[in-house]
């Protein structure tokens, strides 16, 4: 029998309503939020000397004190998990080959020597630019500059950031390590050594002013000294994580930020200095010595700006002249400025800090 109008009509809209329903159940699989770690691993070198560990003197300490990461991911039932290592760099590096880590705060040979070897990390934040060095002298022992050590007895713990500017020192004196008695120590190793005088001297980060009353002296810094002596520190995250969790990263990032904000206002000067001396059981006086005369927003910019890359470019140039690591690194391919940017954008900081050319001056 013919169909009738009603019939002809009724098909078609019985076809409409079918085909929105695989289109509403094609876009809800499209737009479902993306899968949840239960986990978040996240490592550091110890760079306290008290009870409580510490990832050093920036704005992470910050995140880690307050509970800012515990806070932003409570909702979603996900752990944070804290673990700081005594082996500093290279132990974080071989926590990350075992897969044991997702994020690492790491100062930036560390992270460019576990590059360099096949890590699978991205950079996705700076964490402190321009930390300073120090070289502590074992009392009595005479030495006034890095031209004093050769033959001394002296250590640096290889592998950290302080080679670097280690080695540009004694490049500078026209020595290298061959000219030493370089003897490999961790933080906590070298400053009993260099007291007992066991050692003649050691070089290594503003904790060695605690040595200060002790008889020790601190005759050379590389504050005043430029990119080639100084220090920045980065959040890296694994391929894996950054993978699977682009929203995480950006939320974990997005409270490192939130920190950096807060390290950056001078009125929190005294606040920051008292929170770094009391989770890192060293006082406030070593990091008063450490950021005099300094600012504290240029030191904590998180953008992966042409002033990071290039730091970067530079510590691989010199790690691969000085024999510290065999294979270059490509830092454009690994820096991921992606989640800092969204976060800035979040957060309606995208003014907060200017992004720096390669030579440190404000990009237009």
């Amino acid at each position: 029998m013919p169909l009738t109008l009603a019939k002809r009509l009724a098909l078609p809209r019985r076809a409409l309503i079918a085909s929105a329903g695989l289109l509403l159940a094609a876009a809800a699989t499209f737009t479902q939020a993306e899968p949840a770690p239960t986990v978040i691993r996240i490592g550091s070198p110890e760079l306290g000397t008290g009870t409580k560990p510490f990832p050093g003197a920036n704005p992470l300490a910050v995140v880690k004190a307050r509970g800012w990461l515990e806070e932003e991911f409570k909702a979603d039932h996900i752990k944070i998990e804290w673990t700081t290592f005594r082996g500093a760099g290279p132990a974080v590096n071989e926590a990350v080959a075992a897969k044991q880590l997702d994020v690492v705060f790491l100062g930036d040979l560390a992270s460019v020597i576990g590059k360099s070897r096949g890590l699978p990390t991205r950079l996705i934040a700076v964490v402190g630019r321009n930390s300073n060095s120090y070289l502590a002298v074992a009392p009595g022992a005479g030495i006034q500059s890095f031209a004093d050590l050769k033959g001394r007895k002296v250590s640096v713990l290889k592998g950290t950031a302080y080679q670097r500017p280690f080695d540009a020192f004694l490049a500078e004196a026209g020595l290298t390590e061959k000219d030493l008695k370089v003897v490999n120590l961790d933080w906590p190793g070298s400053k009993a050594a260099v007291v007992n005088r066991d050692i003649d001297a050691t070089f290594g980060g503003a904790d060695l002013h605690l040595l200060l009353d002790k008889g020790v002296t601190l005759p050379v810094s590389t504050k005043g000294k430029g990119p080639a002596f100084s220090i920045y520190a980065s959040l890296l995250a694994t391929d894996d994580f950054i993978t699977r969790y682009p929203a995480h990263t950006t939320r974990l990032v997005k409270q490192l930020i939130r920190a950096s904000q807060w390290a950056s206002d001078e009125a929190n000067r005294a606040a920051l200095l008292q929170l770094w001396g009391d989770q890192s059981g060293q006082g406030e006086a070593v990091y008063k010595a450490e950021f005099d005369g300094e600012s504290l927003k240029s030191r904590h910019s998180p953008r992966i700006d042409e002033a990071a890359v290039s730091v970067y470019k530079g510590v691989v140039a010199d790690g691969l002249k000085l024999g510290l690591i065999k294979q270059p690194v490509d830092v454009d391919a690994w820096v991921a400025p992606q989640f800092v940017e969204a976060a800035l954008k979040e957060l309606k900081a995208e003014k907060f800090w200017p992004a720096l050319d390669r030579n440190g001056r404000p990009l237009p």
